[in-house]
């Protein structure tokens, strides 16, 4: 076999729950991230392959990405769980674990042969799920870390997954050796949690920046942004922050009569309808529409109306959403969190909060123009174009992935 060097292409295959594409259904962060990744890796000829699961199979081109879903067992693990979950069955976290145990041993079966028919150079998983924990091969392993169960419970507060943490250990404690975390903290929180004897590598995410009016040397404030309007652009769970964006909404309407609340995302367990709604006055409620989960291709057009984006999470790993709206140039309101921090230098590309009243002040600074709002968004959108932008970041991703090659023969996968 032909020695593979560095100038040649690399084969490099995703494992992933997520990938960003009208025939895979609705997807969050990691997909959306997958897509634009493996778009930009395209150009610097990288073959690639995503490899993901679920009930029902399929295959297809994206534009040069080869697709593979495979059916996995999730359709009979569920057909027995539904049963037990709704009775209330003792014992059933017990048989859930074991199912899930099934589902990603089968998962990470059906992954080994297709690694071993394909001969990849590379194999990149990402943390969430721990979904194919048991692979067996001898190719170069990456986890990218967008955000664990295990950490997003340990250092933010979220609800403990028990069966996601469980393969989550057992992924981090198999193949721990090249990890790549997308941010400083991310790195600092994955090491602690899983117990890693190195820093993960340190490498952000990137986004496609996309035409703006600025382009164009319209002002801020010109169509197509709505005045007065604020969104909220994110999984609707009260760990992102959806609940404090409606009591600071209820308190701005009343100070701004033609004030609009636009809420964008997924509607996880009906948080919508059975909290977020109810929080809302009466007065707010009039001036408030939730689009649902946007298709990724139309996400921009829906953001280029905002006046202001709430971005007021409890905890992140980093934050793909982030990024593509200040690409837009917007100005946003988040979080003081320890990755937000990373990103946001408050007043100059951003603004900062600490509780609803300072969500708020900003934004009513924002409403009454007390702020430089067009030097905040031009820095915004010179922030992404310096540091975030895919073409800027691409060359460390390229050059860490060349780094774990062999130099010798490539080895088999089994």
């Amino acid at each position: 076999m032909s020695m593979l060097k560095k100038k040649e292409p690399i084969h490099i295959c995703f494992v992933t729950r997520e990938y960003a594409h009208s025939q895979l259904g609705k997807t969050g962060g990691i997909g959306v991230f997958l897509k634009q990744f493996t778009n930009v890796l395209k150009a610097h000829r990288f073959t690639i392959t995503v490899f993901t699961f679920g009930s029902k199979p399929i295959r297809f081109d994206d534009a040069g990405v080869s697709v593979v879903k495979i059916r996995d067992l999730s359709g009979f693990t569920e057909w027995i769980k539904a049963p037990l979950r709704r009775y209330n069955v003792p014992g059933y976290i017990s048989i859930k674990i074991l199912l899930d145990y099934l589902n990603r041993f089968y998962i990470s079966m059906r992954l080994s042969v297709f690694v071993w028919r394909q001969q990849f150079d590379l194999l990149e998983f990402h943390d969430y799920g721990g979904d194919a924990p048991f692979f067996i091969g001898k190719l170069p392993k990456v986890i990218r870390c967008h955000g664990s169960a295990v950490t997003l419970h340990q250092f933010m507060g979220y609800t403990k997954r028990i069966t996601d943490t469980i393969f989550e250990r057992i992924l981090f404690k198999r193949f721990p050796k090249n990890v790549i975390a997308v941010s400083q903290y991310s790195a600092q929180i994955t090491q602690e949690a899983f117990q890693l004897h190195t820093q993960p590598k340190v490498i952000y995410n990137g986004v496609a920046v996309p035409k703006t009016d600025q382009d164009e040397g319209k002002g801020y404030d010109a169509p197509p942004t709505l005045k007065h309007s604020v969104f909220y652009f994110g999984s609707l769970r009260e760990r992102k922050g959806i609940n404090i964006a409606c009591d600071v909404f209820n308190t701005l309407v009343k100070q701004f009569p033609d004030a609009s609340f636009h809420v964008m995302g997924p509607n996880n367990n009906r948080h919508w309808e059975t909290v977020a709604r109810p929080l809302l006055s009466a007065d707010a409620l009039k001036q408030t529409t939730y689009y649902g989960a946007i298709a990724n291709d139309h996400i921009a057009s829906y953001l280029k109306q905002a006046h202001v984006v709430l971005f007021p999470s409890y905890g992140e790993n980093f934050s793909i959403a982030l990024l593509e709206v200040m690409a837009l140039g917007k100005v946003v309101v988040t979080s003081n969190i320890p990755a937000f921090n990373e990103l946001i230098k408050d007043g100059e590309n951003g603004l900062m909060a600490q509780s609803p009243t300072d969500y708020f002040d900003q934004i009513t600074k924002v409403f009454k123009k007390e702020l430089p709002v067009e030097a905040i968004s031009k820095q915004a959108l010179h922030t992404i174009n310096s540091q975030f932008e895919w073409q800027s970041i691409i060359q460390d991703h390229i050059n860490y992935y060349y780094s774990l090659l062999p130099t010798g023969p490539k080895p088999k996968a089994l």
